[in-house]
């Protein structure tokens, strides 16, 4: 089911692409960010599907919660990750899915992202694996830091942020972002590149739910940097900040970085609900 709909939020989402409003504004979301028309429609057809599942409510980026509050089991979406790529006709978004049951990520049991350009599309179920479009995805192995891909979002970060972080790139082989999370894991999923580090604390759960099951799935470490016990929550109003990388022994090696740059309150490793090395101010 989640293919399917999917595959109609490429298609509304391509069609407004074609059209020279695609930056149209409609209002704004419940995360607090510009509303396109891209986005509502996407919305549309993602919560339509998924609420005609028995037992199932809606946390989206736009609307916040759809449904019945007393259902159990939780579709995390952000129906049009890469708004301000697809408002600028950058071709990088996604759409992102994540079916949680609990009350935190590691809840998460079943992710789809679907790249909305080209239609690929990225699954994860708990325990069971990541593809892409139906082939098994790995991350990559035995990176070192000097020939590593880092992907880091410093979009209106602070200076002191900005300064943390310069001595983690300075020995990167390349540093990009391309500017849609959910998708951003995925090319970690599959090994394109080997780390996604945003330490700006903006980060909300539909960046982050579909993505970190694939990502996780697909053989990465990931730790949030939070304050205490907020990313517990599946909350809009949380936010935080992640650090994922291709596999357990290159996370040492970049959280090692930040952690001696960067003071943070608290390191979790969401899947396994214990912290890493707690830094306090």
């Amino acid at each position: 089911m989640l293919t399917k709909v999917t595959k109609e939020v490429q298609k509304s989402v391509s069609a407004l692409a074609m059209e020279d409003n695609r930056g149209l504004a409609i209002g704004i979301g419940a995360s607090g960010d510009k509303t396109l028309l891209a986005d509502k429609k996407a919305e549309e057809e993602l919560s339509r599907a998924l609420l005609q599942v028995e037992g199932v409510k809606v946390l989206s980026e736009e609307s916040g919660d759809i449904g019945d509050p007393r259902n159990r089991t939780l579709a995390v979406v952000d129906p049009l990750d890469g708004s301000s790529n697809f408002e600028s006709g950058l071709p990088f978004y996604c759409t992102s899915v994540a079916i949680v049951q609990g009350h935190n990520l590691a809840g998460v049991r079943l992710a789809v992202v679907r790249n909305l350009v080209n239609g690929d599309i990225y699954f994860a179920a708990k325990g069971e694996g990541a593809s892409k479009n139906g082939r098994r995805i790995h991350t990559t192995k035995g990176i070192k830091l000097s020939e590593s891909v880092l992907d880091v979002d410093l979009s209106g970060a602070s200076g002191t942020v900005i300064a943390g972080i310069v001595p983690l790139l300075a020995r990167a082989r390349r540093v990009l972002h391309y500017g849609a999370n959910a998708l951003e894991l995925c090319l970690l999923a599959e090994g394109k590149i080997d780390a996604f580090v945003d330490v700006r604390k903006r980060m909300r759960i539909t960046d982050l739910a579909g993505g970190y099951l694939i990502a996780r799935e697909a053989g990465a470490a990931i730790s949030l940097i939070r304050e205490p016990r907020s990313a517990r929550e599946l909350s809009l109003k949380t936010r935080f900040s992640l650090v994922a990388s291709a596999n357990e022994s290159f996370h040492r090696v970049v959280m090692n970085e930040i952690q001696s740059k960067y003071r943070a309150t608290e390191h979790e490793d969401v899947a396994r609900g214990t912290l890493i090395n707690p830094v306090r101010e």
